[in-house]
């Protein structure tokens, strides 16, 4: 088994095992390690663990830590008062890694490394924690690293544990929110639900008993000549993506859309919500094929519907902000690709708007604030021209004749013809090597009937979740608190007196992140506030929050 001997002076496999309460930090409930060497094993579990003081296996720069979960290690490690690690490895997350793209007999977890390297998977990872179990726990995890141990690609495996230890941190933070007003909203929510109808339908007459009327919702959309794509049984396709398409083409569709989405998400008592007022959720990272996190959308209040982000609010003396790259994946499309028209365009400021104005939709000083809505509408085709969309689609999206589209099109690849260029080769090699990996080595196996699409659009996201992660490392090891990762940007929780300077030193890091991805390019970042006892909101759901704060003021009065 190789190990770099100029890394490590000991290696120690720790299995730890953790409850999840609602929202609450993670409680550890049994903690046991090998020194992999010796293969001499200790088991501390409640409640002897809350007695001990500090790590009983070292945790210095020296010694590699192998695990899985490992953001749960670090959890413990935090209420415990432990000394965190320096190196971290987490096979479960080197697994999936490894299997990306390819068929696993069972699946990527860690049931399915097991059984890819041949290892016995079925007893080793029952929910049980007599000291029989989690001994045979243990030593199978000794038996999983010396099989990956071998192959592993050990630096870029260092900076995924790094994130981990990152992640951990997060989660233990949690976001701040209006713990009483989503507390009333909870227990009175199917009654919300029909205020909800009464105030945003009336304009649309589309609900009867609460139920959508998909006839009358077609004889409208046919009578304003909106054009709306069907599914294979002929009906209206009334999925999230389509309703999302259409509602950017023609904005008067956007109150129906987030009282759709509204009322399909659920009650927000689902919400992971703690004892001290925060919302706290695993992150799942790497869960994505492009290495992204997949936090539950059911319990994480920053990945459900926009609205709810109106229930983020700081505690007293606090302040949030949320910093978000601008327009990160056409930046890193212009590193990448190195197309030199690109990067003039996101210098020069909102290429998005450039092509709202390309189009006629937008004048020359046209802005972000002046029109968010053709921007986003605007940013979608942008980016999906990038990935291989048609005109077709084009023309629907932005509401053109297709000869209008077409035209929009081949403008598009002539103004950033290096990137098409750069673009056509990521396919191609994709499909000859049959292999995609990002700058610092998540990497996915393609197969001859891969979407064109992911696989273009796979180097701006997987190197967009990379430059995430980095930025939580950097942010997390300076000190400053991260509530929550977004998709491309951070929440962060400062005092009132430090809340500038935390902005002004995340940023720096965002952008060092940044630069050390994209080889030098640095993008920059946009800034939004949130100081007691303001909300920090989202413009996305200003059409239902209006409704439900007048609600929740009657309600609580």
């Amino acid at each position: 088994m190789f190990i770099p001997a100029a890394y490590f002076s000991s290696v120690w496999i720790v299995l730890c095992r953790v409850e999840r309460q609602h929202g609450d930090p993670v409680a550890p409930i049994i903690i046991a390690f090998l020194d992999n060497e010796k293969k001499t094993e200790t088991q501390i579990g409640k409640p002897k663990l809350q007695t001990i003081k500090t790590c009983p296996y070292p945790t210095g720069p020296k010694s590699l830590i192998v695990t899985i979960d490992a953001q749960d290690l670090v959890g413990a490690h935090l209420e415990l008062g432990w000394r965190l690690p320096d190196c971290l490895l987490d096979l479960a997350v080197e697994f999936r890694n490894l299997s990306n793209g390819k068929w696993s007999p069972a699946g990527n977890s860690l049931v399915g490394a097991l059984a890819w390297f041949g290892l016995p998977a079925g007893p080793a990872f029952v929910a049980d924690h007599a000291p029989a179990s989690v001994r045979r726990q243990l030593f199978t995890i000794a038996d999983l690293f010396h099989c990956m141990s071998a192959s592993m690609d050990w630096q870029r495996a260092f900076i995924r544990g790094r994130y981990q230890k990152a992640v951990g941190q997060i989660e233990a933070v949690g976001t701040p929110i209006d713990a009483r007003g989503l507390a009333w909203l909870s227990k009175n929510w199917t009654n919300v639900r029909q205020e909800l109808v009464e105030s945003i339908d009336v304009s649309f007459g589309y609900f009867k008993g609460g139920r959508f009327q998909i006839e009358a919702f077609e004889n409208r959309i046919a009578a304003r000549g909106i054009t709306w794509p069907r599914n294979a049984t002929g009906r209206l396709d009334l999925s999230d993506d389509v309703f999302k398409e259409r509602a950017r083409a023609h904005p008067e569709l956007v109150p129906l859309k987030e009282l759709r989405t509204t009322l399909a998400g659920g009650n927000p008592g689902s919400l992971s919500i703690s004892r001290d007022g925060r919302n706290r959720t695993a992150l799942n990272p790497f869960a994505s094929r492009t290495g992204r996190n997949q936090p539950s959308t059911k319990t994480s209040i920053m990945s459900g519907p926009a609205w709810l982000r109106y229930f983020v609010r700081p505690e007293p003396g606090m302040g949030l902000a949320l910093i978000d790259w601008s327009q990160q994946e056409f930046g890193i499309a212009a590193a990448l690709s190195g197309d030199l028209a690109m990067r003039a365009a996101y210098g020069a400021g909102d290429p998005y708007l450039s092509f709202a104005f390309a189009a006629g939709a937008a004048h020359r000083h046209a802005t972000q604030e002046t029109h968010a809505d053709i921007r986003a509408q605007f940013k979608a085709c942008a980016l999906g021209v990038q990935y291989g969309m048609g005109a077709g689609t084009l023309a629907r999206m932005l509401n053109l004749p297709h000869n209008s589209a077409a035209s929009l099109l081949r403008r598009h690849r002539m103004l950033y013809s290096t990137f098409w260029r750069w673009s056509d080769d990521v396919e191609a090699e994709a499909l000859l090597t049959g292999h995609l990996q990002s700058v610092f080595g998540w990497q996915i196996t393609v197969e001859a009937d891969a979407n064109p699409r992911f696989l273009r659009n796979f180097p701006m996201q997987a190197n967009g979740a990379e430059m995430l992660r980095l930025a939580c490392c950097l942010v997390t090891e300076a000190g400053i608190r991260i509530c929550a990762p977004l998709h491309d940007a951070l929440l962060i929780e400062a005092s009132l007196s430090e809340l500038d300077a935390a902005v002004a030193q995340t940023q720096r890091l965002m952008a060092e992140a940044s630069s050390i991805v994209l080889d030098g390019f640095e993008l920059r970042s946009n800034v939004r506030t949130a100081r007691y006892p303001e909300r920090l909101g989202d413009d996305r759901g200003r059409t239902i929050w209006p409704v439900v704060e007048s609600l929740i003021e009657k309600g609580c009065a």
